[in-house]
């Protein structure tokens, strides 16, 4: 789908009616929040528009259903090709992906379908610092230096944007279906005596079967600041919570803008559809074992929602290598990457090498001791 460029909305500022500064969404409170007198203002908690929408919908898409209910600054980062929507009162700008300031701040407005659902954080900032404080200072090959980091203060939280897609499925299959089965042999040693040995065989039968499952929200991540398999170690979201897409819960945070548009996304979608189906026929399979699996599958009912999830984001570098950890912005559940100390994994190798050398020569000793004995 062709994505072109175009304005968005007016900008959204919300003013705290008791003191007149701006307010923020605050994960904790789950309102929104005013910093400089601690004021609240409630959100809607409606989910009644987070519907699927058909492929062909999404191409005749119009005004309404585009951009992100606030004029935006979509920053390009030159390093990472992250692209992060923030409020165009931003003035500068790091990438949360990879730390990078190598940032093309050229304003310019993306003609991106609106997302039909938000899912706001829960996990509030001095939650995601102490458990990244904690995850760095763990591991036993981790460089030693990298306990400095526990002091880090920058942690992002950004909305990501993610494409769920539904499926009816019905799939034929055919394959040969393999049944052990064993058979005496008589063999004649180097020896010159005969002996008997049980040989595994295999009966080859024709197989076929019909299988019928229902996707329901397959979850692809529409970034290309992080990939989808590091992406689902901070996996599942309660999508139940979702709640109607609304700008306001963006205050105060960032905002990732998809460059896996919904075709694309879809193909992802397929590929994990098509394992879980080769999975589950292959279990359905008789016998011991199969061979020229053939699966002929139709997909029906194709549905998509574009929703926008929170995780929080701590990118550091480390000898000029950038390594990420991430949180789960509403379950808390945690994840990342650690450099390896190459001298620790050296030393451990030689530890387990003496320890070896060490067992051998006492059993050794040990054996003489008792030949002595004898």
């Amino acid at each position: 789908m062709e994505e072109q460029i175009e304005n968005l909305e007016q900008i959204i500022h919300i003013d705290c009616q008791s003191c007149g500064a701006e307010m923020v969404y605050d994960p904790e409170k789950q309102e929104l929040l005013c910093d400089h007198c601690g004021d609240t203002q409630a959100l809607p908690r409606g989910n009644e528009l987070v519907v699927e929408r058909s492929f062909s919908e999404a191409m005749q898409l119009g005004a309404e259903s585009l951009g992100f209910g606030m004029e935006t600054k979509v920053f390009h980062c030159n390093n990472c090709g992250a692209e992060t929507a923030v409020k165009t009162v931003e003035v500068s700008f790091e990438c949360p992906f990879c730390t990078s300031t190598n940032i093309n701040e050229e304003a310019r407005a993306t003609r991106v379908i609106r997302p039909s659902g938000v899912l706001p954080f829960k996990v509030p900032r001095k939650d995601a610092l102490a458990a990244f404080r904690i995850w760095i200072k763990k591991g036993l090959f981790a460089p030693r230096k990298l306990k400095r980091l526990a002091k880090l203060e920058k942690i992002h939280s950004v909305y990501l944007p993610f494409w769920t897609y539904d499926a009816e499925t019905r799939s034929q299959w055919s394959a040969m279906a393999g049944h052990y089965y064993y058979v005496t042999e008589t063999y004649t040693d180097s020896n010159g005596n005969v002996n008997t040995r049980q040989v595994r065989k295999t009966r080859w039968v024709s197989a076929s079967g019909y299988y019928e499952h229902f996707f329901d929200d397959v979850l692809v991540l529409g970034s290309h600041g992080l990939n989808q398999d590091f992406a689902e170690k901070v996996f599942p979201f309660k999508l139940n919570e979702v709640v109607n897409y609304d700008s306001r819960y963006i205050l105060g945070h960032e905002s990732e803008v998809y460059q896996r548009d919904v075709n694309r996304g879809f193909e992802v979608a397929e590929d994990k559809m098509d394992s879980h189906i080769r999975s589950a026929i292959i279990r359905e399979i008789p016998g011991d074992t199969y061979r020229s699996l053939n699966i002929n599958t139709h997909k029906s009912g194709l549905t998509f929602k574009h929703l926008l999830l929170p995780i929080w984001i701590a990118a550091y570098r480390y000898r000029k290598k950038v390594y990420r950890f991430l949180v789960n912005g509403q379950t808390g559940k945690i994840s990342g990457k650690k450099p390896v100390s190459v001298g620790k994994v050296i030393l451990a190798i030689l530890l387990g090498l003496a320890v070896i050398v060490a067992v051998a020569y006492f059993a050794g000793v040990f054996d003489k001791a008792l030949a002595g004995m004898n």
